[in-house]
């Protein structure tokens, strides 16, 4: 049975849109993954950039005055080490107090990624010790302190940045040292 003339130019036509369609959606993936390569491309070198900015600002970074940041072995550190390396005699830190603190962090193989003291001058750092705020090394770590006190911690990964690590100067599971010195507590 053959069929008729209209039917066969409109089934043509369907065959012609269907085609050209499935042609023009290749074309619009293959253009849309080269886009979404391209802005991968430029998020990465932001990234990139971003993290170079980091590192530089870093280098900044010193120890506090008469102390410095040495290496430690990081397998050895398994739980939180506290060691007061000068007792303080103001005030003692207790959780929630809000307190004024110069500190130095470091990484295992001694490089410093944070610190108050930057090209030899320090603006100490203050904020509120409560938990959620900081990492939970500090929460631990810092209360029973006294102003003028210094405390040499020893913070294991899971109780600083843990699996995640903050990029691009602490790798995950990473445990720091810090340097602590309280200068002043208030309520």
């Amino acid at each position: 049975m053959a069929t008729p003339k209209g039917q066969r130019i409109g089934i043509w036509i369907i065959v012609i849109v269907m085609s050209v369609g499935t042609v023009g959606t290749y074309f619009a993936l293959a253009l849309g993954n080269d886009n979404d390569e391209k802005q991968s491309q430029e998020n990465k070198k932001a990234m990139d950039d971003y993290y170079a900015l980091i590192k530089d600002q870093a280098k900044a970074n010193q120890a506090l005055s008469g102390y410095e940041a040495t290496k430690f072995d990081a397998a050895s550190v398994t739980e939180l080490k506290q060691e007061d390396l000068v007792t303080g005699e103001g005030q003692e830190v207790t959780l929630n107090d809000k307190i004024k603190v110069s500190y130095t962090g470091w990484v295992p193989d001694g490089t410093i990624f944070d610190s108050t003291t930057k090209s030899n001058t320090n603006t100490p750092a203050e904020f509120t010790l409560s938990a959620g705020s900081l990492i939970d090394g500090w929460i631990a770590g810092i209360p029973g302190m006294k102003v003028g006190g210094v405390r040499k911690l020893t913070i294991p990964a899971d109780q600083a940045y843990g699996a995640t690590g903050s990029e691009p100067l602490i790798a995950p599971n990473t445990p720091l040292q810090f340097l602590v010195r309280v200068e002043s507590v208030s309520q």
